[in-house]
């Protein structure tokens, strides 16, 4: 079979280049390879088989991928091009806008100018005349005050006062620790997600063993399982439906199962096994209504407390 290349370009956010990693997997033979681009944000890939590939981008300083899809890489002699978009707001940490100072030297100024207009009238003689021309210089220098003082509030006011570039910062903080803790609170999801279903895997093969299941239901209820664990990425109010779904399903198969071993059906049932496994999946039958992460995380706990430790964590 003729190789083929991808030729991946990174774009968007230079500083991010330097150390970005990117990770192809081929979907058909599970071929890896991870590189790393050059500071311009280029990589060219050779002799890789055309096909499917899955492709990562990571960054060090990220707890989620910048980008995770399936590529196809054609068989041609040209590169196939492949752009991957890298947020800058993925990285945003600007400094705090700089404000400059209140320049006070135009009111300090004309304050001195008043003072020295006015000086020259603060020596008169007792019975001298005061000029009109006198009195127009303290008028105007009493007027000129009053706008220097006006100046003055407006530059310095002592009354509260925005700030704007520490508001900015705070909304960009606040920004940023959003997008971490959806980030994070994804990642925990699915993790939790794929630990619930390992758990229910190990407890629903415990009930088959004990009911000495046929192949046919075997697979059945375990495929349903499989399911689960090929969906942890969709969001809560995809899951939570599927789940349920799955485990009414599971509970009728169990039952039918307890059925089949005649009089020792109640024993069967009451086996700690079986019973485990039945609360285990009556607790998530019943959260199919559940749209907000945190109310299945909530639905997880309740099933801990109401059948054990995950067995998982034992294995």
């Amino acid at each position: 079979m003729a190789k083929a290349a991808f030729d991946i370009r990174l774009e968007g956010y230079v500083p991010a280049n330097r150390d970005a990693v990117v990770k192809l997997v081929n979907q058909s033979t599970g071929q890896q390879v991870e590189r790393k681009p050059f500071l311009d944000g280029s990589l060219l890939v050779r002799d890789l088989d055309p096909g499917n590939w899955e492709l990562t981008v990571t960054h060090p300083n990220l707890v989620s991928a910048i980008d995770r899809r399936v590529v196809r890489l054609f068989p041609q002699d040209i590169p196939t091009r492949v752009p991957v978009v890298v947020p800058p707001d993925l990285f945003r940490d600007t400094p705090i806008r700089d404000i400059q100072d209140a320049d006070l030297a135009p009111v300090q100024q004309q304050a001195g100018a008043i003072t020295t207009n006015v000086g020259r009238l603060a020596n008169k003689a007792p019975g001298e005349v005061i000029r009109a021309e006198d009195w127009n210089v303290l008028a105007a220098a009493v007027a000129d005050l009053a706008r220097a003082v006006g100046e003055l509030t407006r530059l310095v006011s002592p009354v509260g006062h925005d700030h704007p570039e520490i508001a900015e910062k705070f909304a960009e903080v606040q920004g940023n620790i959003l997008r971490f803790s959806e980030s994070f609170g994804r990642s925990l999801l699915e993790l939790r997600r794929e630990v619930e279903s390992q758990n229910l895997r190990g407890r629903l093969t415990a009930v088959l063993d004990k009911g000495a299941a046929t192949t046919a239901v075997r697979d059945r209820v375990l495929s349903r399982v499989t399911e689960l664990q090929q969906s942890t990425l969709v969001t809560t109010a995809q899951w939570t439906p599927l789940i349920a779904n799955h485990s009414n399903a599971a509970i009728r198969e169990v039952l039918e199962l307890a059925n089949e071993q005649g009089t020792g059906a109640d024993d069967f049932l009451a086996s700690p096994e079986v019973s485990g496994a039945l609360t285990l999946l009556q607790t998530f039958s019943a959260v199919g209504g559940v749209s907000r992460p945190e109310e299945e995380l909530e639905t997880y706990r309740r099933g801990v407390a109401a059948t054990g430790p995950s067995l998982f964590r034992t294995l």
